[in-house]
């Protein structure tokens, strides 16, 4: 896959906390609503129960490219995903999601759709800026799609 190939590879990104910490955020729906209103005043939010994902809060919000996306919060474990995404634009969103979402030293992991369905570990997130936080989403992109290549040739 060329870096062009990558650089415009959409999939959905799920950030948690470290599997050992499932509410390690400490994440509440009406937090992560006003943060994320404080972000984009007009930002839809809906609140729901599922019969698998249990309580969840989905949202739409304004990506770096100026496109929209979809994301759930969860806060049972505690999560955020968003769907249909750049590295790029997933990283400047974990990047929000660090500095205005998250306690202060709160660890961060993240996998994305196809990381999941190959069962590949998320990889943790370091606090950085969205330029050192894209390489690493586009780092980690790379070694699954290559996984994926090596097992379907």
């Amino acid at each position: 896959m060329t870096s062009e190939d990558v650089d415009t590879f959409r999939t959905m990104f799920m950030f948690s906390p470290p599997d050992h910490q499932p509410a390690g955020w400490s994440l509440t729906f009406e937090g992560f609503a006003d943060a994320l209103r404080a972000r984009e005043a007009d930002a839809p939010t809906e609140q729901w129960r599922g019969v698998f994902a249990g309580e969840t809060l989905s949202f739409v919000c304004t990506t770096a490219g100026g496109g929209e996306a979809e994301g759930m919060a969860s806060v049972e474990p505690n999560g955020v995903s968003i769907d249909g995404c750049t590295c790029t634009e997933a990283a400047e969103f974990a990047h929000w999601l660090q500095t205005a979402v998250l306690p202060r030293d709160a660890p961060m992991q993240v996998n994305m759709t196809e990381g999941v369905e190959w069962e590949l570990p998320p990889i943790e997130l370091p606090r950085s800026q969205e330029e050192a936080l894209r390489d690493l989403l586009v780092s980690r992109l790379r070694e699954i799609l290559d996984h994926e290549e090596e097992h379907l040739g």
